[in-house]
């Protein structure tokens, strides 16, 4: 099977093109490199059942190209901006980066008949409730970025409808692992390098979230595709549990400190739009027989284990 990968010089998009050629499958990259890495694709490139290709998704002419080139079977889309605070900086970050670039994905997939996609969604669409976040809550996204997943599930769902498309849709926790772009471990690895004495944290550190290795990711993702075939799979995908970010500074000094102090700035949220106390609600996922082996404070740990190993 023939494979787009849409950011695949990313953070999870280069474990998911590793994990598809260790499975035989036939890999094709799109990225900007505007967030991605070429070094994360290093053994990709090596494999020549493995295909790069460095444009910009907003293209669609090249994007189109491509699709009538190559005989795509599947679309995994996972370019987007991940930065929440630079789409409140710029109104538009979001809707160009995430929202357009998945129109571009469909519209190219309605006319050369390709038929399935994953998509990587956020728990940010449901925005801020006192609730664990289950897929039937209502969904009131309170930063552009879960607006623009949002608006992405739902062009994703009307394509569905209308020209057949078949589609998982999976909404992350927080993701922690090797070869980060952006999140919490990334920010504080270079605020330590740049700072001998203090680690910076943003908010008063009682911000508690669920977080997820990346590689028990790219299991579920492969889990959801073989065991869910509705016409539109969506799941929240994350732990039952949570981990303060007081806790995952200290664990990160652990390994990584000179002994810095930890200050805080203060204040329930890190940022505008931030969305401080969450849990996932995974029953459905669940039901389906899937859930990580690691806990919330055991996905960190191993992230930061990994991290330590790979600098």
């Amino acid at each position: 099977m023939k494979c787009l990968v849409t950011g695949g010089a990313g953070f999870i998009g280069s474990h998911l093109i590793d994990r598809l050629l260790a499975n035989g499958e036939e890999v094709v990259c799109v990225d900007n490199l505007l967030l991605g890495k070429k070094e994360n694709l290093s053994d990709a490139s090596n494999n020549h059942f493995f295909q790069f290709y460095n444009f910009d998704l907003l293209n669609i002419k090249e994007l189109d190209s491509l699709f009538k080139t190559e005989n795509f079977k599947m679309v995994f889309h996972l370019a987007a901006n991940s930065d929440i605070r630079a789409g409140i900086k710029s109104t538009n970050r979001d809707l160009q980066l995430t929202f357009l670039l998945t129109y571009n994905v469909l519209e190219c997939m309605r006319k050369h008949n390709v038929d399935k996609i994953l998509f990587t969604s956020s728990p940010t669409i449901f925005g801020n409730h006192n609730v664990p976040l289950s897929e039937d809550l209502p969904m009131k996204p309170e930063s552009l970025y879960g607006a623009s997943k949002l608006a992405s599930e739902a062009y994703i769902r009307a394509f569905s409808a209308l020209y057949g498309i078949q589609a998982w849709i999976l909404r992350l926790s927080n993701m922690v692992g090797d070869r980060a772009t952006h999140g919490i471990l990334f920010d504080f690895l270079k605020k330590v390098k740049n700072n001998p004495n203090e680690l910076i944290v943003l908010g008063d550190g009682n911000q508690n979230k669920p977080y997820m290795y990346v590689q028990e990711l790219i299991d579920c993702m492969f889990f959801v595709i073989n065991n869910s075939n509705q016409k539109i799979n969506a799941f929240n995908v994350g732990p039952k549990d949570g981990v303060k970010v007081s806790e995952i500074a200290e664990l990160f000094l652990e390994y990584f400190g000179t002994g810095q102090a930890i200050k805080y700035t203060g204040g329930e949220t890190g940022w505008k739009g931030d969305v401080p106390f969450y849990s996932h609600n995974s029953k459905k996922l669940n039901a389906l027989g899937w859930e990580p082996k690691f806990t919330s404070k055991g996905a960190v740990i191993k992230a930061i284990k990994k991290m330590k190993c790979t600098i």
